[in-house]
């Protein structure tokens, strides 16, 4: 005998996995903003201490960058315009003053860098910025020598004169 009864409606229609799939990439999404959000802070809060800390020692009215450095110690340094209308560079490293500097009486990055690529033009530069070295402020070029092997490389030129400091080589790759 055959049956009459109809066939009952599946449970999972389009309509019910279009929500399920759009219920799972909302949750996917907030959990990646949260688990963003709790690795960054700790970051943006040192960045926002640097900032209020260099406001406050240099009466900055403007911030035009903030840069973070890692030799001997941490420091933040923080580029903006004084009250005065004056660029200036204030290095702010835990447990000790700021350190301001006008930019007028140091050298500018792209001196720096004129001068480095002059004194070695095969050289890759990978960044510029200031920090500190032996607790005095200082340009750090990072660069690849354009050598075979290729070598990384840290010069360090005092911030004033653009004098050359010293220089560390990382050590070439290695096979694994």
């Amino acid at each position: 005998m055959r049956a009459t009864t109809r066939k009952r409606k599946p449970f999972m229609t389009l309509k019910r996995w279009l929500v399920l799939i759009t219920v799972c990439l909302l949750l996917l999404i907030t959990v990646s903003f949260i688990y963003f959000r709790n690795v960054q802070s700790p970051q943006w809060s040192a960045i926002k201490a640097a900032k209020e800390q260099a406001t406050e020692a240099a009466k900055l009215t403007e911030i035009d960058k903030v840069s973070h450095h890692i030799w001997q110690k941490d420091s933040w340094i923080v580029e903006g315009i004084n009250d005065q209308n004056e660029a200036v560079f204030v290095w702010v490293t835990e447990g000790q003053l700021p350190v301001i500097i006008k930019a007028s009486e140091g050298m500018s990055e792209k001196s720096i860098k004129d001068a480095f690529t002059s004194n070695k033009p095969q050289a890759e530069v990978k960044r510029i910025q200031p920090g500190l070295f032996d607790d005095k402020p200082i340009w750090e070029i990072y660069y690849n020598d354009g050598e075979k092997p290729q070598h990384y490389r840290y010069d360090f030129y005092r911030f004033d004169d653009g004098a050359f400091i010293d220089s560390y080589t990382l050590p070439a790759k290695t096979g694994p």
